[in-house]
């Protein structure tokens, strides 16, 4: 058989197929690994720093920081719900799991509603909002854009 042959065969053509499709295969594992692991790693340092985010103390009992039983891998990257509390540049919403989540505002933080741009200051508690950001070191979501939603459950009424 020729290398002519040898590359027009059929057989090659199955192998790199089938090459091209194991790596595919690999890669999109790799992804779902990595998707994984960041979701683990904010929710791990979530619990490192949950007494600092919402208690204010630096440790838990003992000075060890207790796992909160039952609580799920939280997204790192978005959160929707209703604004608990503002501090500043730091607000609480309550996600439909009535978890709390811990999102900071940068003055790159774009935040919408009803097709206007405002500033963190137009937010109110109980405005139902939706934030994509990154997860930040401390626990926290750095929100890159808040979304508000008034008159999203018929119960917010607040107008900006």
């Amino acid at each position: 058989m020729s290398l002519k042959e040898f590359i027009q065969s059929k057989k090659l053509k199955i192998a790199i197929m089938a090459l091209v499709g194991l790596l595919a295969a690999i890669l999109i594992f790799a992804a779902g690994m990595l998707v994984g692991y960041r979701k683990a790693h904010f929710s791990d340092r979530f619990g490192e720093n949950y007494y600092v985010n919402f208690v204010g103390a630096r440790r838990g009992p003992g000075g060890i920081i207790n796992e909160v039983s039952g609580r799920g891998y939280r997204n790192a990257d978005g959160v929707s719900g209703s604004i608990m509390s503002i501090n500043g540049n730091n607000l609480v919403i309550k996600d439909k799991n009535n978890n709390e989540n811990n999102v900071t505002v940068t003055n790159k933080t774009l935040i919408k509603s009803m097709g206007q741009t405002i500033k963190v200051s137009g937010l109110k508690t109980n405005d139902q909002v939706v934030v994509l950001g990154q997860p930040g070191n401390n626990g926290t979501m750095n929100a890159i854009l808040i979304r508000v939603f008034n008159n999203f459950n018929g119960n917010n009424t607040n107008q900006n």
